[in-house]
């Protein structure tokens, strides 16, 4: 539920940076596995020890002996001095494992090259070349960095080193000091000599028990601060504001959108994607735009579908200011394929659904018309796609996938069909029966269509021309040919006289 501007900032993906590694080495929220059981056995092993001590305990608190309170005095001064070292190198060693490296200490490139980041078609890259030294410049290098090495000695391995030297030196004090101190009550005549050595166990376990208690929470204490990442993370709220308004159910889908005056500049950036952007979709037209990369034709997309709140003017729908309608109901009407879909790894009828409910022939007759039907004889709705939940799972191509999408498109019966680029990753044959049916896919939907191949937009009833985020053109294709000194003609021949000089040659 989280706003997908705040998910896609610079501010969400250093959180998120922060979650894993604060996870790293059982810590973060999993330390509550581990530590919450050092904890309880810690317990445990100090109320067993104190009852089967009971008799050392009393005799040691009604013992009338300076030199016995003495020591006491000096153990609990000691352990506190140790439980307060260890806690001190413990986080020397945290702050170490978990902070933010400097910029020579950066190794990222362990999750491209083994992490949690590795996907197998990282490695044909880093094969083919030969990309080894590359690689260890990042990850085995920056590691060894003279700066990271220095703190690896002085933080990491001085942590771990002393907080296990002052635990050691814990456990070794108390255990000397229970044998010294139930001498002195023998000899003071508080205890039977049979009881000594029984008594001797005791008290030592009453106290290492007592220390291993202070030392869990201590170690407690770090853990926590290494589940505040994930806190911060939790309490980050929606900031756009979510409409109340209902929307208008219409079967005839006659649904009239419009941009007035929109600018809007992506969070972080200065530049301005949009500019002064006014544009109205006509229910039912086919709209192609046009432009080159960064001219703010994607950007649109999302703004339309409200990915993305306008910084300057508004989005209508009837008249109405999109932001005053109930986002989850406005998102249902559009059905999207984006320039960097996404494809779940489930099953083909569900992933085409977006559901575990679904009608299996009108998901077959959208995969036919993306497409994809000869591949459906092979597939079968109930087949995974790529491998996460099921090693015989299908591994489909990149224009397998962009069908897919289409027929995803095609199967959410929404108004509008907005499609980025969706013959990018198609086959010449595969293209041109997208675009002959076209049509056929869009049916009675008002269709924006967004591709390079201006060729692939002439079959549009409009064209909208962008150019560095601002709308500088809006026709139809003849319209647009029609002046030599707009940008449309300008793109046009550039890419015709591109063809035409390979043709000849």
């Amino acid at each position: 539920t989280l706003d997908f501007a705040q998910v896609d900032s610079p501010l969400i993906r250093q959180m998120r940076t922060q979650m894993a590694k604060d996870q790293n080495w059982g810590m973060g929220w999993r330390s509550v596995i581990w530590c919450g059981n050092f904890m309880i056995r810690s317990v445990l092993n100090l109320v067993s020890a104190a009852l089967l001590g009971t008799s050392a305990l009393g005799a040691l608190l009604t013992a009338r002996s300076i030199a016995l309170w003495a020591l006491l005095v000096l153990i609990a001064l000691l352990v506190t001095a140790c439980v307060c070292a260890m806690l001190h190198y413990f986080t020397l060693m945290n702050r170490f494992m978990y902070q933010e490296p400097g910029e020579d200490e950066i190794n990222f490139c362990w999750d491209f090259a083994q992490g949690h980041g590795f996907t197998y078609e990282n490695g044909k890259d880093a094969r083919i070349y030969e990309s080894y030294d590359l690689l260890k410049k990042w990850t085995v290098t920056a590691w060894h960095n003279p700066s990271y090495r220095y703190r690896m000695v002085h933080e990491g391995a001085a942590g771990l080193g002393g907080s296990s030297l002052f635990e050691q030196l814990m456990t070794g004090a108390l255990e000397g000091a229970s044998y010294i101190l139930i001498a002195l009550l023998a000899l003071g005549g508080y205890l039977s000599l049979g009881m000594v050595v029984s008594m001797a166990g005791c008290l030592r376990n009453f106290f290492v028990g007592a220390a291993q208690v202070a030392n869990a929470m201590s170690q407690l204490s770090n853990c926590a601060h290494q589940q505040m990442s994930v806190l911060r993370f939790l309490e980050l709220h929606t900031s756009m504001y979510q409409g109340k308004l209902p929307l208008e159910k219409r079967r005839d889908n006659r649904y009239q959108i419009e941009f007035r005056n929109v600018s809007f500049r992506y969070p972080g950036s200065e530049k301005y994607a949009l500019r002064h952007v006014s544009l109205r979709f006509t229910i039912g037209e086919k709209l192609a735009i046009v432009g080159q990369n960064g001219s703010g034709k994607t950007t649109l997309i999302k703004l339309l579908c409200r990915l993305y709140d306008p910084d300057e003017g508004e989005i209508l729908l009837g008249g109405v200011d999109i932001r005053k309608f109930k986002h989850e109901e406005y998102s249902r009407l559009f059905a999207v394929v984006f320039q960097d879909f996404s494809i779940f790894p489930f099953k083909l009828g569900e992933t085409i659904a977006a559901s575990t409910q679904y009608d299996g022939a009108e998901v077959k007759r959208c995969l036919h018309d993306a497409g994809l039907g000869n591949r459906l004889e092979t597939l079968g709705l109930d087949s995974y796609l790529y491998t996460q939940y099921d090693e015989k799972g299908i591994q489909i191509s990149g224009g397998e996938a962009q069908k897919i999408a289409l027929a995803r498109a095609m199967y959410k019966k929404s108004p509008f069909v907005l499609l980025d680029e969706p013959t990018a990753a198609l086959d010449p044959i595969s293209e041109y029966e997208v675009y002959t049916g076209f049509n056929r896919i869009a049916g009675g939907r008002t269709a924006i269509y967004i591709s390079h191949r201006l060729s692939s937009c002439r079959f549009c009833d409009q064209i909208a021309v962008f150019h560095e985020g601002s709308l500088v053109q809006l026709g139809s294709h003849e319209a647009l040919m029609a002046d030599p000194q707009g940008k449309y003609y300008t793109l046009w021949n550039a890419q015709a006289q591109y063809y035409q000089k390979h043709y000849k040659q």
